[in-house]
């Protein structure tokens, strides 16, 4: 019998551990969930489903996210989305779908589609009903009018392209996807809508006819006269007025222009979530859940993609996203999924999205620890069917996420108004209303020079307004005058990535990894061997090609690759996003060109070149035109 201390031992250490467990679990949330994508090619036979469905089970995952639109096809009975090949060896009426909801019971299965991407193949679909046909009215066309259907292997590699894409812009093809989410909710009991791919390929991809139409009605100017590329480092110099003057004019345009372009998929997001809400249960509440996958960066996400994912929380139209973090080291990671937590509303879901296909289970365990840390209600693993073939069991990476998790609080930013530069003064403060929303969008919600924010943005408005005449004037010029065509080069490169969210020890290791393979080509090594070996680039299996170029003299890097020589080795040059080595490889001089001739790369190039000179020509001092503005 234990003595009369030893009792009162044991009942004080219960009531500290009591204590201690009410005090550490005041803050708790449930744990923290654990999912899984399945790829189409898991799910395309009986045994496969079987397969996955078991294995889902037996390592305690909680739901599975199931693509069953993959291809712009359709992994279930359907009348409107054509059938992949997916019936050899199955019976006639093997529904993927139908039996993954069947054999996976009681897991909860989101239906996952692919929605932008259609085609990866480069012969075409044999069925010309397909919705990546190239005949199909939808299909999107790069910013120099080219269909992205007409790409070849090395088109698609140098363009950074998956494949052919429909336009986001294209209001048939969201119309067509509405209703192919209204026909799988209608047949089929899923858990929720998972929408992937739900963005532009890149920045170079959706200045079509009619939307370059609507914008240069309310601009004055064609938007593929723009630069294509805006990056922070871009919009921070043109914050802080450190641009010439034609610049400061082309990124106020360039940046209502990527905003345009991202409300075209914004709108399918709107129209997704209204024909989910029409299946709303009985009791007023949603019966299924809409998320997204989602570039991790917010800022790149809606600078290059398009993919305003910000917006998407902030006004509701998602219950849930996953940010795919599959990439970079620790670092990269960690700031990845801080960043997300501090933007997003807490009445949305965040689930991190781990790359588990390449990472062991104690990189997962440590990337699920800071998603935890930040509140995130799960992780998902990409992809089940990777990890089936993995040494390791599926549990060793589910089991890292069996830990508590802490909620956080997150803010966003946004902004909504309606923009005509052109007119009066009420609706330049409409501009910059909607300017305002646009720059905290492209900084993540945190923009430099807040406290003067508005007084810069109103000055940059004006700036443009005062411009407008000048711009007009530029384009005439350009249409009456024989031009000549910039100088032409043609270039092969080695690339080293770098995201801007990356440590400073990354990026020293990437520019000297790019010194190294630029030494090696110095000493006779021949390029292709290197650029296969060291360079991220997309053609670095097809020798480093990187086409032709038209000069721009205005560029500080196009100004120094006009210093080569044929088969001189540039030395390394620092972008945006890591290191270029370059070679040239041979030049062209420029040749008379009427302007509605030229090659768009090259009229944007005589475009800015011409807006200089008319600028210069009137001695515009944009900035003192601004403050005559009163600002």
């Amino acid at each position: 019998m234990p003595s009369y201390f030893s009792c009162n031992f044991l009942i004080f250490l219960r009531f500290i551990a009591g204590l201690l467990f009410i005090f550490l679990c005041s803050g708790c949330a449930p744990q923290v969930k654990t999912a899984a994508w399945v790829i189409r090619f898991d799910i395309d036979s009986p045994q496969k489903i079987d397969r996955v469905c078991n294995a889902a089970k037996s390592a305690g995952l909680d739901e599975l996210l199931v693509q069953v639109r993959g291809r712009g096809d359709a992994y279930y009975q359907s009348s409107i989305a054509p059938s992949p090949d997916y019936h050899e060896g199955n019976a006639v009426d093997f529904d993927p779908l139908e039996q993954t909801l069947e054999s996976c019971r009681p897991l909860p299965i989101h239906a996952w589609l692919n929605v932008y991407y259609l085609w990866g193949d480069l012969k075409p679909p044999k069925n010309l009903n397909h919705p990546g046909s190239p005949d199909q009215p939808w299909i999107l066309k790069d910013n120099n009018g080219r269909s992205v259907s007409d790409y070849s292997a090395f088109d698609k590699q140098l363009g950074w392209i998956e494949g052919v894409y429909a336009d986001p812009a294209s209001g048939q093809y969201r119309k067509l996807f509405t209703e192919v989410v209204n026909e799988l909710i209608n047949n089929y009991k899923v858990q929720g809508i998972h929408l992937d791919f739900a963005r532009y390929p890149g920045a170079a991809y959706g200045k079509n006819d009619r939307l370059a139409a609507e914008f240069e009605k309310i601009w004055g100017l064609d938007p593929r006269l723009l630069p294509d590329d805006l990056d922070r480092e871009k919009i921070k110099k043109w914050l802080n007025g450190q641009q010439s003057p034609a610049d400061l004019l082309l990124t106020t345009g360039a940046l209502f222009w990527n905003e345009l372009r991202a409300q075209q998929i914004t709108r399918l997001i709107r129209e997704v979530r209204a024909t989910i809400n029409s299946h709303r249960n009985g009791r007023g509440q949603r019966a299924i859940r809409f998320t997204a996958a989602v570039f991790p960066d917010a800022s790149e996400a809606y600078l290059t993609k398009g993919q305003d994912w910000q917006s998407w929380a902030d006004q509701g139209l998602v219950d849930g996203l996953y940010p795919m973090a599959y990439f970079g080291d620790l670092d990269r990671v960690t700031t990845q999924l801080d960043q997300v937590a501090s933007e997003v509303t807490p009445q949305v879901e965040l689930w991190a999205g781990l790359g588990a296909y390449i990472k062991d289970p104690q990189r997962i365990a440590e990337e699920t620890a800071i998603a935890r840390r930040n509140g995130y209600q799960g992780i998902v693993l990409f992809s089940l069917g990777h990890l089936l073939d993995k040494d390791e069991p599926i549990s060793a990476y589910t089991e890292a996420a069996r830990a508590p998790l802490f909620t956080l609080q997150s803010k966003i930013a946004s902004s909504k108004a309606q923009c005509y530069p052109g007119s009066d003064n009420p609706s330049l403060k409409v501009c910059t209303t909607e300017l305002t929303g646009i720059v905290y969008k492209s900084f993540s919600n945190s923009p430099p020079f807040q406290s003067d924010l508005e007084q810069i943005l109103s000055r940059r408005l004006a700036e443009y307004r005062q411009a407008m005449p000048m711009i007009g004037q530029s384009l005439n010029l350009l249409q009456k005058t024989t031009l000549t065509l910039p100088e032409q080069i043609e270039l092969r490169g080695i690339f080293r990535y770098t995201s801007p969210l990356d440590s400073e020890n990354r990026w020293q290791q990437q520019r000297q990894t790019c010194e190294e393979a630029r030494q090696l080509l110095e000493s006779g090594e021949p390029f292709g061997i290197i650029a296969k070996k060291m360079s991220q680039g997309g053609t670095k299996s097809m020798g480093g090609l990187l086409g032709s170029r038209f000069i721009d003299q205005l560029d500080p890097i196009d100004r120094q690759l006009a210093l080569l020589q044929p088969q001189q080795i540039s030395p390394v040059i620092e972008v945006a996003n890591g290191f270029w080595v370059y070679r040239l490889d041979s030049k062209e001089t420029g040749k008379p060109i009427e302007f509605e001739k030229t090659p768009w790369p090259a009229r944007r190039i005589l475009f800015r070149q011409q807006l200089t000179e008319t600028l210069q020509s009137q001695a515009a001092d944009i900035n003192t035109l601004a403050g005559k503005q009163g600002n």
